[in-house]
């Protein structure tokens, strides 16, 4: 057993080469606030959640500020995260007016007695947070971190604490040119993330094709039934190929600190850290990854 493990992906999709290099950095930034944490004694929610901030607040990749605008010209934001060690998740659908969606949906699974919220609820569900003193906001639709941590397509990550206790997250601003409204993956359970006490994932890609499989579930059970996380991530990856045609990636770790990613696009900018700091690892297109 390794631990503390994180593994980071900031997107699986056609990057323009220009692009990639900043968003490894940003990956790899939000990989370490998140590892800090867990070296720390902290949970594997405070890091994935922690993780998950920075990206939607650096720009640079498609969630939170840096989210690609819907065919109306705006931005909806899909987030959500989950608890493996108890199968609670929290998510929050075709979000307006809020840069990090992450906190919110960690609300909704920690603070009220349902899962999802969409619509008009989600603005009624932030200023619930903000009068119950959950989360602090800092300017209009903006809330501070609650960690004190500095440092494509969909960003998400797996976190494995000390405990062994597993978190999965996943936030995005959607695909290219959807129609307002649109929900994709990175709001379903077992679609866009899952974890539970065996393994987590998550993923990222053209979400309609990734829901018709549930990737992120399926990948999951290929590990509960005795496969490792990079042959599981594979096996995924082509079972979604197969059945859809589409492409997408996912990234995937166990209690162990064993991990695996793949994808089937052209690049997906990837930051793992097993143990220490000085384990960290990168990847960025599929060629990067070592196969089963």
């Amino acid at each position: 057993m390794n631990l503390p493990a994180i593994i980071v992906h900031g997107g699986a999709g056609d990057w323009k080469e220009d692009r990639l290099p900043p968003a490894l950095e940003e990956v790899e930034k939000a990989a370490k606030i998140g590892f800090r944490i867990l070296k720390n004694g902290g949970s594997a929610l405070d890091a994935a959640e922690a993780c998950t901030f920075h990206m939607e607040g650096c720009g640079k990749l498609n969630a939170g500020l840096g989210a690609r605008p819907n065919r109306d010209g705006v931005q909806e934001l899909d987030a959500m995260i989950i608890d493996g060690a108890n199968l609670r998740s929290g998510a929050v659908m075709a979000v307006t007016g809020i840069q990090h969606p992450i906190s919110l949906a960690r609300f909704a699974m920690e603070k009220t007695s349902h899962s999802q919220f969409a619509g008009d609820g989600v603005k009624k569900l932030y200023e619930k947070m903000l009068s119950e003193g959950y989360r602090r906001e800092i300017s209009p639709g903006v809330t501070a971190s609650s960690f004190n941590a500095q440092a494509g397509d969909t960003v998400g990550c797996v976190t494995i604490d000390l405990n062994s206790h597993i978190a999965a997250t996943s936030s995005t601003g959607g695909i290219p040119d959807k129609m307002a409204g649109r929900v994709g993956d990175s709001s379903i359970f077992g679609a866009g993330a899952y974890a539970d006490d065996i393994c987590g994932a998550t993923a990222t890609g053209w979400g309609e094709h990734i829901i018709r499989v549930l990737l992120c579930r399926t990948v999951v059970s290929y590990v509960e039934e005795g496969a490792d996380p990079q042959a599981a991530a594979e096996r995924g990856i082509g079972l979604l190929q197969s059945k859809t045609g589409s492409q997408a990636g996912v990234v995937v770790a166990d209690p162990n600190g064993r991990y695996g990613l793949a994808m089937n696009t052209k690049a997906m900018p990837t930051v793992v850290i097993v143990g220490n700091v000085n384990s960290i690892r990168r990847f960025v297109y599929a060629k990067d990854v070592p196969t089963c």
